[in-house]
């Protein structure tokens, strides 16, 4: 039953990732830079709300659930923000790597030195297959000729703000065994879609206001990544009293990457190269592993 679970979560992630590619080529509001805020807004916003609306409006935080949701609210706005900078100033393949390495990376750090877990020498040797995997999968395009240190700058962030919210994510469910899923999220979701509206608001209201005026098409692929990808947050953090925590993340994250690999090549008649062929039998094993 757990892996059915982790599987369907695996696959809504994916489809959040194809949807939020559907919707970014579709959407024509505003400037491209706009793109992203829209984005956040509009999904943290979904997110929470629906999140409020499922719970029959209760919304009672304890400390821990508050102090985490909040740090993560101010994590997604830095990751957000990270991705666009990233995707100005770099190689979108090499911020990928930093973003997925981060995801799994600082988790196992965590579980290891903090929370005196440990994992099987099998189970560690399919984790650095998996980040292998990564690389693979990136590797076309990938290039750091003439980057800048602000570039690397924006990846160390991507990295870090990443692995906090993995972190902080399995933190607040061990601490409340489970429970306060719901507040959780409205904290992390809503919180962030209100500091980025702030922030957007503060720097250009107008600009805003025209980029939330969109067509059906990109606002029904928008409102489908919406739905998938708060499904996926519930999940996880539902999935993350059965699982090990680095276990649940590499699995998801080589999961999502492998099927976007797929989407691509199935949907938008991409081209796979050896390396991502390659990349996607090392994560597929990698992931076998991690089941058994």
């Amino acid at each position: 039953m757990t892996a059915l679970l982790v599987a369907v979560m695996t696959l809504l992630f994916s489809f959040q990732s194809l949807f939020c590619k559907l919707f970014s080529e579709k959407y024509d509001s505003g400037s491209a830079a706009m793109t992203s805020t829209v984005f956040s807004i509009a999904y943290g916003a979904f997110a929470g709300i629906a999140t409020l609306l499922i719970a029959g409006l209760r919304f009672a935080p304890s400390g821990i659930t508050l102090l985490c949701g909040l740090i993560n609210a101010i994590t997604l706005l830095v990751y957000n923000t990270a991705m666009i900078q990233a995707s100005r100033s770099g190689s979108y393949s090499f911020q990928m790597i930093c973003m997925l390495f981060g995801a799994i990376v600082l988790p196992l750090l965590h579980t290891v030195f903090f929370l005196g877990g440990s994992l099987s020498a099998m189970q560690l040797i399919a984790i650095a297959m998996m980040l292998v995997s990564f690389v693979l999968m990136n590797l076309k395009g990938l290039t750091l000729r003439g980057s800048s240190g602000r570039f690397f700058f924006w990846c160390a962030a991507l990295f870090v703000s990443n692995g906090m919210y993995s972190i902080m994510l399995n933190l607040q469910q061990l601490s409340m065994q489970g429970a306060q899923r719901n507040e959780m999220i409205i904290l992390s979701y809503l919180g962030m879609s209100l500091l980025y509206a702030a922030v957007q608001i503060a720097r250009d209201k107008k600009a805003l206001l025209a980029g939330l005026r969109m067509k059906k098409e990109p606002l029904l692929f928008l409102l489908l990544c919406c739905i998938c990808a708060t499904l996926a947050v519930h999940m996880v953090l539902y999935v993350l009293t059965l699982v090990d925590a680095t276990v649940l993340y590499t699995i998801d994250n080589g999961g999502v990457l492998v099927l976007s690999v797929l989407y691509s090549r199935i949907l938008f008649k991409e081209k796979l190269s050896s390396a991502q062929i390659a990349g996607i039998a090392l994560a597929a094993v990698s992931i076998v592993m991690l089941s058994l």
